[in-house]
């Protein structure tokens, strides 16, 4: 019975700890799957594509969604969402700093 007990634990631990890390899939996959549920994904087509070698949601939880866009594994991209103000941010990230390119609130 211990023997189960301590395989469930470890198993469960494991899953919660990969759900930490986020959910990394193609960026094709990813919108095709999110555009009709979350409303900045249409936005984020308009200013950046959606042809991404991988889309990762960093933070879903609470009054904002977190997503980073990735080409070749090199961090392009990242969005933030504010859910209660309805304001989206897209940040560029490249190796000599982050350019704000998008800051409003959207319909």
């Amino acid at each position: 019975m211990k023997a189960i007990v301590k395989i469930s634990s470890s198993l469960l631990l494991t899953a919660m700890l990969l759900a930490a890390c986020g959910n990394e899939e193609s960026g094709a996959n990813f919108f095709k799957e999110n555009e009709n549920n979350w409303p900045e994904l249409d936005v984020i087509k308009d200013e950046i594509g959606s042809d991404f070698e991988s889309v990762d949601v960093e933070n879903a939880n609470g009054n904002s969604r977190v997503i980073l866009y990735k080409n070749d594994g090199k961090l392009q991209y990242k969005s933030i969402y504010i859910l209660d103000e309805k304001r989206l941010k897209i940040i560029s990230v490249e190796e000599h700093g982050e350019e704000q390119l998008y800051n409003e609130v959207i319909s």
